[in-house]
C-alpha cells in the first residue's frame, strides 16, 4: 500500500464554477489532501480560477459549428480529434507527476471517455465515477444512432476502468446488469457527501415563523404544487395555520425551465399562500448552506419516475445541516430510503392527505435526525472509501 498516491482528477467542473459537480469536486479535494492524496486536477478553462493546493491544468470545451453539430458523423470526427488533443495533454501529465491512478468525474462523460483512453494507452490505473447513469438515463433522449454511440462508449469505459463508482446501489444496478457479472466486481457504490465545516453559525430572527425552505430551481417534472396543495388543506381545515409557517424557495425561478416569478406567485396564490410564499433569486452555494441553517425544515422534491436511480447532492447538504428535511418522491426511492434512514420522512405523488396530515405534527413539533447513519455522509468518511478504492486498484 503506497503512502502517498498521485491521482489525475479529470474533473471538467471545479469551483468557482457553480454547477453540482464542481461543489461536489470543492468538498472533495481539500479533503484528498487532508488524507495523504496528492491530486492534479484538469478542468475546463471556462471555470476560473480555483485557489486550491494543487497543480490545476485547463483545457477548452469541445465546441463545433452549429450546423455541423447536427450531423452526427462530422461531430464524432471533431470529437474524435477533440479526445486525441486532450489525451496528449493528459499523458504528458501523467509522465510529469508520476502519476499513479487516474480518477475520472463526470459529469460530463467526457472525463470518463478520456480516462478510458488514458487507461488503454498507457495501462494507467483508472477509477471511473458515474454520477448518474449514462446509456440508462431516463431522462435522455438518444436518436438510435446516439443510443448506440452512447452504449459503446459506455461500455468502452467500464471495459477499461480498474473500478466503477456509483451513488446509489440502484443506479449501479441499472448500469451493471447489462454487463458480464465479472465486470460487476468493479462496481462500488460511494455516495454524495457533505463538510461540516463548509455550514456557517446562524442565529433564527424570525422564530415566530416555522421555515419551510427549497433551494433549486423548479422543472416540470419537479414543482411545488403538491406542497402548496398540502399546505392548502392544512389552511383550510384551520386559518389560523398560516400565520405559523413560511415558505422560502431560493434559486426558484428559473425562466428557461418555465417557472418565472411571476409563474411561482401566481401558483402560490391559486392556493391561498401568497402571503407565506417569500421567492429568492438564485444565491451561491455558501449562501445556501446558510439559508439551510435558518431553516426548520427542508424540502426535497424528485420527479415522479418510479423506479428512479437518483439521489440528488441536495438532499445530503440538507441532512448535514442538521435540519428536518421533508421528501416528495417516489416510494422507496433513493431519496425515500435516505430520508427514512435519517429519522425524516417522504410521500409519493398519491399522498397529498398524509403529506398534510404530516406537515401540520411537523409544524408544531420536531424531529430528531439519525447522526449515526448521518455520518457516513462526511466527507472525511467518502473520502476514506475512496482511498481504500484506490488502493484496491493499486494492489491488483
Amino acid at each position: 500500500m503506497k503512502e502517498k498516491i498521485k491521482v489525475l482528477c479529470l474533473s471538467f467542473w471545479t469551483p468557482p464554477a457553480v454547477r453540482p459537480q464542481s461543489i461536489l469536486i470543492g468538498k472533495m479535494i481539500p479533503e484528498w489532501i487532508k488524507q495523504g492524496l496528492e491530486p492534479v486536477i484538469i478542468t475546463y478553462d471556462v471555470c476560473g480560477d480555483w485557489g486550491i493546493n494543487a497543480p490545476v491544468y485547463k483545457i477548452p470545451k469541445f465546441k463545433i459549428n452549429r450546423y455541423f453539430n447536427k450531423y452526427f458523423l462530422i461531430r464524432n470526427f471533431f470529437a474524435t480529434r477533440y479526445y486525441k488533443k486532450l489525451c496528449k495533454i493528459a499523458e504528458d501529465i501523467v509522465k510529469n507527476y508520476k502519476i499513479d491512478i487516474i480518477f475520472s468525474f463526470s459529469n460530463p462523460q467526457a472525463s470518463n471517455i478520456l480516462g478510458a483512453m488514458m487507461k488503454e494507452k498507457l495501462g494507467a490505473k483508472f477509477v471511473a465515477y458515474f454520477s448518474d447513469p449514462w446509456f440508462d438515463n431516463p431522462y435522455k433522449k438518444y436518436s438510435w444512432l446516439e443510443r448506440k454511440n452512447v452504449l459503446k462508449l459506455e461500455k468502452y469505459v467500464i471495459e477499461n476502468s480498474d473500478k466503477v463508482v456509483f451513488v446509489t446501489k440502484e443506479a449501479k444496478n441499472l448500469v451493471m446488469e447489462k454487463y458480464p457479472e465479472f465486470w460487476a466486481k468493479k462496481a462500488e457504490v460511494i455516495s454524495h457527501c457533505f463538510n461540516l465545516k463548509d455550514y456557517p453559525e446562524v442565529s433564527k430572527t424570525d422564530s415566530d415563523k416555522f421555515i419551510i425552505s427549497y433551494i433549486g430551481a423548479f422543472y416540470k417534472q419537479r414543482n411545488p404544487e403538491l406542497l402548496f396543495k398540502a399546505l392548502q388543506k392544512i389552511i383550510n381545515k384551520g386559518p389560523d395555520f398560516a400565520r405559523k409557517f413560511k415558505i422560502k424557495l431560493i434559486g426558484a425561478a428559473n425562466d428557461y425551465a418555465g417557472y418565472s416569478t411571476e409563474s411561482i406567485a401566481k401558483m402560490a396564490d391559486l392556493y391561498g399562500l401568497k402571503d407565506n410564499i417569500e421567492i429568492v433569486p438564485p444565491v451561491s452555494y455558501e449562501e445556501s448552506l446558510k439559508y439551510m441553517k435558518l431553516s426548520d425544515c427542508l424540502v426535497v422534491i424528485d420527479a415522479d419516475m418510479p423506479g428512479s436511480p437518483f439521489l440528488p447532492s441536495k438532499v445530503v447538504d440538507y441532512a448535514g445541516s442538521g435540519r428536518a428535511i421533508l421528501g416528495i418522491t417516489p416510494t422507496n426511492s433513493p431519496t425515500a430510503q435516505f430520508l427514512e434512514s435519517l429519522g425524516c420522512a417522504s410521500f409519493n405523488y398519491n399522498q397529498i392527505y398524509e403529506l398534510a396530515k404530516y406537515l401540520e405534527g411537523l409544524i408544531s413539533g420536531e424531529i430528531k435526525i439519525n447522526k449515526e447513519y448521518l455520518e457516513q455522509y462526511d466527507v472525511r468518511n467518502t473520502t476514506a472509501k475512496l482511498i481504500k478504492l484506490f488502493n484496491e486498484a493499486l494492489a491488483n
